[in-house]
């Protein structure tokens, strides 16, 4: 399932996604110049506390005898400590806010390749190269048939997806989920509840012939195997496999070239 939330997410407007994206990784690098030299002047400035600070205690031990000398020198080593103190806390929430930008430009960076990523992957041409019924022997009595009428052999994917529409129609029990089977796992379920006019004129005694019509969008893109299984699940929960789909990755005419 997490191939196909991937999948549809161009469709759902990626492409002005991907340019808001690229847009807040520039944001975010720009933030993170401006954090940096922050942090450079607040460093300048602690040295500088800090060589005043060495100052004001030479000093303080040159001048212990005089009391009202004294007095000053430690008002003054009070508020340079103070000080340094406090640059020392702004350094330390500078840092923060600093490592915070850095962290949220690296997320920017990243969601942006997974864009152009994925805008590849739609790009490279797919090709259905064979369709093969898988029905086993066995079976035959539970089906009255099955056909896919699209993708036909030879036909190209668009936009990364395929286009399948076909019918099964059960004997015993008549067929309700028509399901995708990718790597041991199911990528799509269909109802299989659609009027196809050449299934009642083939069989116009069946009942369910008036609903054995299933059809779906498929995304191909980014799929590393080139299999994809279709079976049927009957009302008697029976699961009959009906063929596989093989897909082949095109190269573009740019590589090719």
């Amino acid at each position: 399932m997490r191939l196909l939330k991937l999948a549809n997410w161009l469709s759902e407007g990626d492409f002005d996604k991907y340019k808001q994206q690229a847009q807040q990784a520039q944001q975010a690098e720009a933030k993170l110049k401006k954090a940096e030299s922050t942090i450079e002047n607040l460093r300048t400035d602690l040295e500088k506390s800090q060589q005043e600070l060495a100052q004001t205690q030479a000093l303080l031990q040159i001048n212990q005898g005089f009391q009202v000398e004294l007095g000053e020198t430690q008002l003054k080593l009070q508020k340079n400590t103070a000080e340094a103190q406090r640059y020392k806390k702004e350094l330390f929430e500078q840092q923060k806010a600093f490592n915070l930008l850095q962290s949220q430009f690296k997320q920017a960076q990243q969601a942006l390749t997974r864009s152009q990523n994925w805008l590849q992957q739609i790009k490279t041409p797919i090709k259905v190269v064979d369709i093969q019924k898988t029905l086993p022997k066995n079976n035959f009595d539970t089906l009255w048939g099955f056909g896919i009428l699209t993708p036909k052999v030879d036909s190209m994917a668009i936009a990364g997806s395929i286009m399948v529409k076909g019918w099964v129609l059960g004997k015993q029990s008549p067929a309700k989920i028509l399901r995708v089977i990718y790597q041991s796992q199911t990528l799509l379920e269909a109802p299989v509840e659609l009027r196809r006019p050449v299934v009642i004129q083939r069989y116009p005694d069946i009942p369910s012939s008036n609903q054995s019509g299933f059809e779906f969008s498929l995304t191909v893109a980014g799929l590393s195997a080139p299999e994809l299984n279709l079976e049927a699940v009957l009302e008697d929960q029976s699961v009959i496999p009906l063929c596989t789909i093989v897909l082949k990755s095109e190269p573009l005419e740019s590589e090719s070239k």
